[in-house]
Parts: C-alpha cells; structure tokens; sequence
C-alpha cells in the first residue's frame, strides 16, 4: 500500500474526493488488474502480455512519481547482475511437469502454497 495525500479536488469514477484526503494505494490490485494486464487473466503466467506497451502506473512495485523508491535503480540492477549471474552459473529445472500445476496464495506478496521443488545443476564450462 502506498499512502498519499490527495493535493487538489478530483473526481475518480464519481467519486469526488476533496483536497487533503488520505488516499491509500493498493498496489496488489493494480498488478493484478484485469482491465491493466488483461486480455489474458493476470493470474495466468502468460509472458507475451509484457510485448505490449502498457500504463507506466500500471506497475508500482517502487511506487511512483518524485516520491518513488530512491533505492529503486540500484535495486533492479543488483537484481539483473544477480539473476545473469546464477543463469550463467546454474540450470534450474522445475520438478512440475507445468507451471500451471502450481498453487499460488496471496498474501503481502503472492507466494507458491506449499513450495515448489526445483533441481539445480551447476553449469560446467570447459
């Protein structure tokens, strides 16, 4: 949830909404939105969905304008010279036969119920 104070009246879907209210945004909903990442249900892994070009508020997982996450390119770096690095050292197999199979459960974060085991293998260069 990102917490924010509305600056000036506004009126969203009928609901006029006056200057100072608290406003409360949760972003699960947003990421999970039909009308955002549709057509296919966003609850389907469904990669092509990322070709199309979307809202740029439609993903807010550093929040979003001049008071987003400092740390939020330094985070997704760090985190795209660590993903390179374990897919260039290690193979990861799923031990499902789809990825469908698996259970997902909501929570702050979605989360895989009762965890999902995943073969790794060190990859050997000569």
């Amino acid at each position: 949830v990102i917490a924010r104070r509305c600056t000036k009246k506004t009126t969203i879907k009928g609901i006029d909404i006056p200057v100072d209210t608290p406003i409360a945004v949760d972003v699960m909903s947003i990421h999970f939105d039909a009308d955002l990442w549709g057509p296919q249900d966003p609850n389907e892994f469904y990669p092509p969905r990322h070709e199309v070009k979307r809202n740029p508020l439609a993903f807010m997982a550093f929040g979003n304008g001049p008071r987003n996450c400092i740390g939020m390119k330094f985070a997704l770096i760090e985190l795209k010279i660590a993903l390179v690095k374990l897919i260039m050292n290690f193979e990861f197999l799923s031990l499902k036969s789809d990825i469908n199979d698996l259970e997902l459960e909501e929570g702050v974060v979605r989360y895989i119920k009762n965890g999902s085991k995943v073969f790794i293998k060190k990859r050997f260069f000569p």
